[in-house]
C-alpha cells in the first residue's frame, strides 16, 4: 500500500510544469514609406555626383594646381649659366596642371639638351611648384685656348665642357691648346678621352717621379702632348700610345740620364726603338 502511494507521488512529480502564457506578438501593419526611401537614395546620388564634379573641377580646371614656379634645390652650383638655361627650358611648364605633368619626359628632354649634366631629378611640390636637383660632372682642368684672334681660359669638367669662362683654379692642372676655328662652348672643348689621358699622365708622372707638372700642351693635329716639369724641361708623349709604357722607358733611362740634375730642354718618348726603350733628349 505504501509502495503504491509512493509510485503515484513519483509519477505526479514527473509531469512537466506548463510555462506561463505570453501575449501574442502583433505584427506592425504600417507599410514602409517608399517615397522617403527613394528620396534619400536620390539625395545620396546627387551629393556624390556634386562632390565628384567639384573634385574634377578643382583638380583639372581651377587655378589651384596650375604650376606657378620652377625652383632649383641644389645647395651648390658651379655653372650658373647652366642653371639659368635649365630653368628657361622648364619655363614652358608654367601654367600647366601639375597633376598631369609627366616628369619623366621632362627629365629626358633636359638630359638630351644638356649633356653636361650627370644626373637630374624633377619632383612636384604641390600645389604649384616644380623642383629640380641635378648633379654636375666634377671640375677637372683649366683650359687655355689660343686662336688667331683671341686667347681665352676656361674651367672644364670631366667630360670637357666649359663650366666657367675667363677663370682659373690654381688647384687644377693647366692645359694649353690652339684652335683654328671659333671657340664653341656648346660642345666639349676637349674630348673626354683625351682629357682623361692628359690628367692620367700628369698624375702618373708626379707619383712615379716625384716631380710636379706646371702645365701641359695638347697638340691635336700631331696627336701629342708636352708636359712641362717644375725643372723647366718638357716631356713629349704620343697620345695614341699608353702613357704608362712611354714613361716606363724614361724610368729605365734614369741610370744614364739624371733628370733631377741635368739641364734639359726636352725628352721625346714618342719614338720606339728596336727594343722599345729608345728615348731622345736635348740638353740646354
Amino acid at each position: 500500500m505504501f509502495d503504491k502511494k509512493r509510485r503515484i507521488k513519483q509519477t505526479r512529480s514527473l509531469r512537466p510544469i506548463s510555462a506561463p502564457l505570453r501575449p501574442p506578438i502583433r505584427k506592425s501593419l504600417r507599410r514602409p514609406n517608399l517615397l522617403l526611401a527613394k528620396t534619400k537614395k536620390l539625395l545620396i546620388i546627387a551629393l556624390t555626383l556634386f562632390i565628384s564634379i567639384f573634385a574634377i573641377y578643382e583638380l583639372f580646371f581651377s587655378g589651384y594646381f596650375l604650376i606657378s614656379s620652377v625652383e632649383i634645390t641644389n645647395k651648390k652650383i658651379d655653372n650658373e649659366n647652366l642653371t639659368e638655361n635649365i630653368k628657361k627650358t622648364l619655363s614652358e611648364t608654367i601654367g600647366k596642371n601639375i597633376i598631369i605633368l609627366n616628369l619623366q619626359d621632362l627629365e629626358l628632354k633636359i638630359a638630351n639638351k644638356f649633356p653636361e649634366i650627370k644626373e637630374i631629378n624633377l619632383s612636384k611640390n604641390y600645389p604649384q611648384t616644380v623642383e629640380i636637383s641635378f648633379a654636375e660632372y666634377p671640375l677637372t682642368a683649366n683650359i687655355s685656348i689660343t686662336t688667331d684672334a683671341i686667347k681665352k681660359t676656361y674651367i672644364v669638367n670631366s667630360i670637357g665642357y666649359a663650366v666657367k669662362e675667363n677663370m682659373q683654379l690654381t688647384t687644377l692642372p693647366l692645359i694649353k691648346m690652339t684652335a683654328e676655328a671659333q671657340i664653341n662652348t656648346g660642345t666639349p672643348l676637349i674630348e673626354a678621352k683625351k682629357l682623361e689621358y692628359i690628367l692620367g699622365t700628369i698624375k702618373y708622372y708626379q707619383d712615379k717621379f716625384g716631380m710636379k707638372i706646371l702645365e701641359t700642351t695638347y697638340k691635336k693635329n700631331s696627336r701629342e702632348i708636352r708636359i712641362l716639369t717644375e725643372r723647366n724641361f718638357e716631356i713629349w708623349l704620343d697620345i695614341e700610345q699608353p702613357f704608362e709604357t712611354q714613361l716606363k722607358k724614361l724610368k729605365k733611362s734614369l741610370v744614364k740620364l739624371d733628370i733631377y740634375k741635368e739641364s734639359l730642354s726636352y725628352i721625346d718618348l714618342r719614338i720606339a726603338g728596336e727594343n722599345g726603350d729608345k728615348i731622345i733628349y736635348k740638353r740646354k
